[in-house]
């Protein structure tokens, strides 16, 4: 064998284990941790709600876990949440799709053993209502856990768009003085010919 082609079959070689050594599920970026739970009483029974960051602030992404006592096997659970200005929203993209204003629980895609919702953030601070509906072999329990969310972090809106934005302001007269300067003259062109 010539050094050339030993050379190319250990390329080859190094590239297809680094292939399958990234495609490993040890390399997966495991699920954000839950720093926080609640309890909310569901009749007889309790549901135990968890979230990725406490306290909650508005708009700031965060998971949350819905898992009853004895699991979700075997049952269905509906949310419903309420803002602080009373009206009913939804959560996460799929709900909003649906077009209701409550939402089927659905397993939570980081973990299926318990229900959940991935990466959503509640647009307002004040006291959000979670209602829970959750029916399986022993009957139907209904079940309200009040949210409190502080305000937004960070600066205000209007801050953020305006700095944002202050590069492009100051670009505009940049560019149009450029764009002016560049555009060539016109200049009047007298003719002397005669036909």
């Amino acid at each position: 064998m010539s050094r050339r082609t030993v050379r190319a079959a250990f390329i080859t070689a190094v590239g297809a284990l680094a292939l399958l050594a990234a495609a490993s599920p040890a390399s997966a970026v495991p699920p954000p941790e839950l720093v926080h739970s609640e309890s909310v009483a569901m009749g007889s029974s309790t549901l135990t709600t968890s979230f990725t960051d406490w306290p909650l602030r508005a708009d700031r992404s965060l998971d949350f876990t819905f898992e009853p006592v004895g699991g979700i096997e075997g049952r269905t659970g509906v949310l419903r949440v309420v803002s602080p200005r009373g009206e009913s929203t939804l959560l996460g993209i799929a709900a909003r799709l649906a077009g209701e204003d409550e939402m089927k629980l659905p397993r939570r895609p980081r973990d299926y053993s318990v229900w959940g919702l991935d990466a959503v953030a509640l647009p307002e601070e004040g006291t959000w209502r979670f209602e829970f509906t959750v029916a399986g072999p022993e009957g139907t329990s209904t079940g309200v856990l009040a949210l409190p969310v502080g305000s937004r972090p960070g600066p205000s809106a209007a801050l953020s768009w305006t700095v944002g934005l202050l590069p492009w302001i100051l670009a505009v007269p940049v560019v149009a003085y450029l764009w002016t300067r560049s555009k060539p003259k016109r200049r009047r062109i007298d003719s002397d010919w005669s036909g």
